[in-house]
């Protein structure tokens, strides 16, 4: 109870200094009213908090918890009482956005408006995926009987946590995709440090044999969690104020908020200084004391940042604001060029921030493994940092910047990410490094069950994985999406993680030394996929996105369909380039197989 009221006295306050509740309207429109507004953040806040602790309900069940602690079962039911709780405030919170948005009070909203604004609007579509994602999971939750069965409603309420960051101040600010990203990763690092938190304390509650082991999980957790949150929560201050700026509203907040999260810092340093150590001497007294007041520490937190969504951030002067710089995220670049390719870089947040983890992962692990006397074959490392470098040439160099200006560049980097890249990362076996170099233990669990989970088979199964492959042609370029995904750079990047995931579970189901022919049968089935898109492209009169690339207003370069038509060239080539370097890699494992056995006899 001391965690709601602190929530919601720092709540009111919060929107009543940022002037989100303000009277004022402009000339010839109308308000809502003060209470819709305020119900409006309230809902919010309701939202934001029924999503963290679903979430942490599953991080419980599904990481944190002793496979044999029997209170899997509790854990989900709360997850799932959570999630309808998610459900329900995301709908209020839909209602009170329909009725501030045309500026009529809350018992004025018609079934029209409301419709108009979940159908025909970013944010209302954005919250249909919320409540569709929450009630998924208070349906699905309940029926997981093992934890690894409730990592699957714990991943899909992550990933219902993130559609509004799309719609938000995020997305219309300036390096758009850097903002979007930082604030996802800081929403996701600050649901799974604070839910998981709430349910460990309930937990520990419950049965304080669970605290030792339990709590040692969270630790580490938690830490990577509060630096994800300072860093993330920096790098989205600094692009919303232009720098360090506590003279306005919107400023003074994100003051507030760096003082909230020192004070949390000081409780983490206390748990690992104090109260973990005495877990197993002294009991669970001193954590669940240290714990209680830091939940509510996070409570004002959550409130806190709940509030300042609701404010607005400074505005750019107008001259500073170029249109096409505006829709690209970046000047409009000049002629293509090898310099321009090789040396204009423009780094993708999502892609380079995974390219660079996980080089230093792997790096961590073929260091852990060699230093307990094990080998590693340095084929495999060669492979692993290949392919890594070709994704971020694919996302990072000046490719990227010319992926959103010519059609064909976008076709180079897509076939890159999608064919070429997963290549070299399979052959680097990084599954294969990670359960070798980690200990026996959870982590090393979790990768393997990962691993081999049902879901990874089933897209990893020929036809599964065939279609997908298919899917990243047609169903991307043949929809609205790909204009979306030019239009706002964190779509794009989202789109590029799964093309590389994709073409990742192809290449598994292609590799397969034991069923040579059925592989060879999967390459030939999709060939005739990139055939008829090359066709498509080469003769069609109409051109994808045609209205963005026009805009754009290029001085330079072939008009966007003939551009389009030189793209069909490319698919054709590079298809069949990735066919026969699968049929490459397909010999090698048949040879190295063939090798094995004739070394074993």
């Amino acid at each position: 109870m001391a965690a709601v009221a602190a929530a919601l006295v720092v709540l009111a306050a919060t929107v009543r200094f940022g002037g989100s509740i303000s009277e004022q309207a402009a000339p010839g429109l109308t308000q809502a009213g003060a209470f819709t507004k305020g119900a409006l953040s309230l809902s919010e806040l309701a939202m934001n908090a029924a999503g963290t602790l679903t979430a942490g309900w599953l991080l419980l069940a599904a990481v944190l918890l002793p496979a044999a602690s029997g209170h899997l079962e509790r854990c989900l039911r709360a997850a799932s009482l959570c999630a309808l709780a998610w459900t329900l405030a995301t709908l209020a919170a839909a209602a009170f956005s329909t009725g501030d948005l045309f500026g009529v009070p809350a018992g004025r909203v018609t079934g029209d408006l409301l419709a108009a604004f979940l159908t025909d609007l970013p944010q209302g579509r954005a919250l249909v995926a919320v409540a569709v994602a929450a009630a998924t999971v208070a349906v699905t939750a309940p029926l997981a009987r093992t934890p690894q069965a409730a990592g699957y409603p714990l991943l899909l309420a992550l990933a219902g946590l993130l559609p509004p960051m799309f719609t938000g101040h995020a997305a219309d600010a300036s390096f758009h995709a850097l903002a979007v990203h930082s604030l996802a990763a800081h929403v996701l690092a600050a649901a799974v440090w604070a839910g998981g938190l709430v349910a460990l304390a309930m937990a520990v509650r419950w049965d304080g044999r669970l605290a030792a082991e339990a709590v040692a999980r969270y630790s580490a957790v938690a830490l990577v969690c509060f630096a994800v949150v300072a860093v993330s929560g920096a790098v989205s201050a600094w692009i919303r104020l232009g720098g360090f700026d506590p003279g306005s509203r919107y400023g003074a907040l994100v003051a507030a908020k760096i003082a909230v999260l020192a004070a949390l810092a000081g409780f983490g340093w206390r748990h690992r200084r104090a109260s973990i150590p005495r877990l197993r001497s002294r009991g669970t007294g001193t954590f669940l004391r240290v714990a209680a007041v830091e939940i509510v520490v996070m409570a004002a937190a959550m409130a806190l940042a709940t509030g300042l969504s609701r404010t607005p951030p400074p505005e750019l002067a107008g001259d500073t604001l170029d249109p096409v710089e505006l829709r690209l995220g970046f000047p409009l670049p000049g002629p293509p060029s090898v310099s321009a390719y090789a040396l204009d870089w423009w780094i993708d947040p999502l892609l380079g921030t995974l390219a660079v983890l996980g080089g230093v992962l792997y790096a961590a692990a073929v260091v852990r493994l060699r230093g307990r006397g094990g080998a590693w074959p340095l084929a495999r490392v060669v492979a692993w940092y290949a392919g890594l470098t070709i994704v971020l040439a694919a996302t990072s160099s000046g490719l990227a910047r010319y992926s959103m200006v010519l059609f064909s560049a976008h076709l180079v980097q897509h076939m890159a990410v999608t064919l070429l890249a997963p290549v070299m990362l399979w052959l680097g076996a990084p599954v294969a490094l990670a359960l070798r170099a980690l200990p026996e233990g959870r982590p090393r669990d979790l990768v393997d069950a990962a691993a081999h989970s049902r879901a990874v088979r089933l897209l990893t199964h020929p036809v599964a994985a065939t279609a997908l492959l298919a899917a990243t042609l047609y169903g991307f370029y043949f929809t609205p999406l790909f204009e979306s995904s030019l239009r706002n750079h964190a779509i794009h990047s989202l789109v590029l993680a799964v093309f590389l995931a994709a073409g990742y579970c192809y290449l598994r189901a292609v590799a397969n030394p034991g069923r040579a022919l059925r592989a060879v049968a999967v390459l030939a089935a999709s060939l005739p996929f990139h055939a008829a898109f090359a066709l498509h492209l080469a003769g069609s009169d109409d051109a994808f996105a045609a209205g963005w690339f026009t805009r754009l207003g290029r001085p330079w370069g072939v008009p966007p369909l003939d551009d389009q038509r030189s793209a069909g060239e490319i698919v054709w080539t590079l298809a069949a380039a990735a066919t026969l370097l699968f049929l490459a890699v397909l010999a090698y494992l048949i040879r190295t197989r063939s090798g094995y056995r004739a070394r074993r006899t």
